[in-house]
């Protein structure tokens, strides 16, 4: 059915002034338009789908849309987005809803432009806020600015979480294992969904492990909340028109993510007919025993290859480097390798950069990446290649993404003493043997710390 989270509806008074408020926070928000009902609102977004759009009465006039919107402040409803709103209306119908019949919706945006969709609310009326309406878009939405917010989660406090989570599960959101009527992520990589009050979770074995999602103790907290991503290098977080917004910093703020593009155009050429593949483990499932001991496919980790080909092209494309492909005999890599060597291609910057390595392994079905010379390795994909390990084609290749990004970024990448190793990950560290790592790395970056450290300036 394809339904996702759309967009939060946020009710304002004046629309300048909540732009000017949200954009002081550090979040883009344009004007998007007017609505034929009079209603008129700013939008607030990025490149990705969903967004949160504050919304005011533009008319003195009297119908059900202006009436709402001019009574209320603060988050007043949410969209979900379906492919066919006929069969999201069948599929509700199903499961005891009362959707009303999908109407014509529409905007005019400043230049002049017109944004089409079909709307069909679930609740008694317009903009409830009790259950969210249905959309369908039949003029897709252009994207936001690439530098605008990434919705990752939505936290709602509806007066029946239970009736919410009968709708999500008919319109075929993936629940949580263990929270499997409060939790709903996106196999797509969309924002993920919490209703409040958690409740209690579910389904936990002996191995697994849980924290407590305690409701709000200050009665005065916005009861919705939303967190987004953004190029930014630290978290915060702001009390906005009744929303609670905590942006965090995501990967756009390396200057190398800016070849994800040609990446991306390189990749669905290099790629062939490899296909992509979901998570087998949607919602968290464990694996069984069995998958352990078992690989269904190992050739369709070529895929990844076929990725780190394409960030190869995209780094000499790009004229940052010059790629050579050697011996796979003559590479030394500091860490022991287990598995035979297909092909190893050497990538070398600017003065000052530290080379980039990559390296395929048994016939292409992992991809190790690494810097320097002895090599450090940044990472490997797959981990073991066994169906128990396997998380889905997207999550291996966001995170050999992570790792030339990191490659690229420069900095302190390892630091090794007698005692222990410390390796910079994108957005954090791990050791081993170390209990300090982050003062290492600290101690690295200042030049206070000299031995064993590798180090390199950015590639842009």
């Amino acid at each position: 059915m394809g339904a996702r989270f759309d967009h939060l509806v946020v009710a304002v008074e004046d629309l300048d002034e909540a732009a000017a408020r949200w954009r002081a926070a550090g979040l883009p928000a344009v004007r998007g338009g007017r609505h034929p009902v009079g209603t008129e609102n700013v939008l607030v977004r990025g490149p990705q789908p969903a967004y949160v759009e504050l919304i005011a009465a533009g008319s003195e006039k009297s119908n059900p849309w202006l009436d709402r919107v001019r009574s209320a402040r603060g988050p007043i409803s949410w969209a979900v987005a379906v492919e066919d709103v006929e069969e999201a209306r069948a599929a509700l119908e199903a499961a005891g809803f009362s959707p009303h019949s999908a109407v014509a919706g529409s905007r005019t945006t400043p230049d002049g432009d017109v944004v089409e969709w079909k709307v069909c609310d679930v609740g008694p009326g317009p903009y409830d806020g009790s259950l969210p309406f249905l959309i369908e878009w039949t003029t897709p939405m252009p994207p936001g600015p690439d530098d605008g917010p990434v919705v990752a989660h939505v936290g709602l406090s509806p007066t029946d979480p239970d009736r919410v989570a009968d709708l999500l599960l008919a319109l075929g959101f993936v629940p949580s294992r263990h929270w499997p009527r409060r939790m709903f992520h996106d196999p797509d990589g969309g924002p993920s969904l919490t209703l409040g009050p958690p409740g209690e979770p579910e389904d936990l074995g002996e191995g697994s492990w849980t924290m407590t999602l305690d409701g709000p103790e200050d009665p005065d907290e916005p009861a919705v909340s939303i967190a987004v991503m953004l190029p930014v290098d630290e978290a915060r977080s702001v009390d906005l028109d009744g929303l609670r917004v905590t942006s965090a910093p995501d990967r756009r703020r390396f200057s190398a993510a800016s070849l994800l593009p040609a990446v991306d155009a390189a990749f669905a050429r290099l790629r062939g007919d490899l296909t992509d593949w979901p998570d087998p483990h949607p919602g968290g499932a464990p694996p069984t025993e069995e998958e352990y001991s078992r690989v269904t496919d190992g050739g369709r980790y070529r895929l990844l290859a076929r990725r780190a080909d394409a960030w190869v092209e995209a780094i000499v494309g790009r004229g940052l480097g010059a790629a050579t492909e050697v011996e796979p005999a003559d590479v030394e890599w500091t860490v022991e390798q287990h598995l035979p060597a297909t092909r190893v291609t050497v990538v070398r910057g600017a003065a000052g950069t530290q080379p980039v390595v990559v390296g395929l392994f048994a016939e292409e079905t992992f991809v190790q990446v690494g810097v320097g010379d002895p090599v450090e390795v940044l990472d490997r994909q797959p981990d073991c290649g066994c169906d128990a390990c396997d998380t889905g084609s997207a999550d291996l290749i966001d995170t050999l993404d992570s790792t030339f990004l990191l490659a690229l970024s420069g900095g302190v990448y390892v630091v090794r003493g007698a005692s222990g190793v410390v390796r910079r990950s994108l957005n954090g560290w791990s050791s081993t043997g170390v209990e300090r790592g982050e003062q290492w790395l600290a101690e690295a970056a200042a030049g206070r710390r000299r031995d064993g450290v590798v180090a390199g300036d950015p590639w842009l």
